[in-house]
């Protein structure tokens, strides 16, 4: 597979916005304006994360793991299945675009992946779009606490797996052989876990609960399906994890 310019664009500007979180650990805590007119989600408790899981967080996987195993699962290419690129502007709370950011870092990556160039600049214009009205399109930009900053990053994580892991059942969902694509599926449980502990430490904000309880619902999959490594699934099976992981991107994409 050819590494084209937006898988390096798309990887760079995913492992940037992660270190953000980490990046203002020395800059003290500055409210301002462009942080208080991010929406009336903008106030929450102040949380401040271990060390262990700062380092999670900023080792937590790029959307381009996925959407590579995908590639060399042979998944096809759908457009359909990723976040329209004209939702973008319908974002306007800070978290509705960190989430979103996510996402469409993970559609980035998708359509790098398969060297879909048109799909992959309109995605990198969202994703340059969304970064620029978050105020972190630069690592060393004060505009937003270092609280804030790291809630931020653990959104943009939220919605990077979310979106990686709906591109992958929805393409497990319609193969006629998935067994590739569940062995990719099934590789994603420890990132789960991973999130779900980061998400753990916010437990206080109640803000981030809707975040946290849309990733938890995640759980059966490891549990409840039976995906095995080297198997096939079920059409009827494959749908319905399809189902699970849509109905949790959809109160992201909203």
């Amino acid at each position: 597979m050819k590494v084209s310019t937006f898988i390096r664009c798309g990887v760079a500007m995913v492992a940037i916005l992660l270190f953000i979180a980490l990046a203002s650990c020395n800059n003290p805590p500055a409210q301002t304006e462009q942080a208080n007119a991010a929406g009336s989600d903008s106030v929450h408790a102040e949380v401040t994360l271990s060390p262990e899981l700062q380092s999670q967080l900023a080792s937590f996987p790029a959307p381009f793991e996925i959407t590579s195993m995908l590639y060399k699962a042979k998944a096809g290419f759908i457009s359909d299945i990723t976040n329209s690129p004209e939702n973008s502007g319908k974002y306007t709370t800070e978290m509705s675009q960190a989430l979103n950011l996510g996402v469409y870092s993970a559609d980035l990556s998708y359509a790098a992946t398969y060297n879909r160039t048109d799909d992959a600049s309109k995605f990198q214009a969202c994703t340059n779009k969304l970064a620029g009205e978050l105020g972190i399109d630069g690592v060393n930009d004060p505009s937003l606490s270092t609280n804030s900053r790291t809630r931020v990053a653990v959104l943009i994580a939220a919605g990077g797996f979310a979106e990686g892991l709906y591109l992958a059942a929805s393409l497990g969902a319609i193969a006629k052989d998935n067994t590739m694509i569940m062995a990719v599926i099934s590789s994603q449980r420890e990132s789960h876990m991973k999130l779900l502990t980061i998400l753990e430490a916010y437990k206080a904000d109640e803000t981030m609960k809707p975040v946290a309880e849309a990733i938890s619902r995640l759980k059966p999959i490891w549990g409840n399906f039976e995906i095995e490594s080297g198997k096939k699934m079920t059409q009827q099976k494959a749908a319905d994890i399809r189902n699970l992981v849509e109905s949790v991107r959809l109160t992201f994409i909203r």
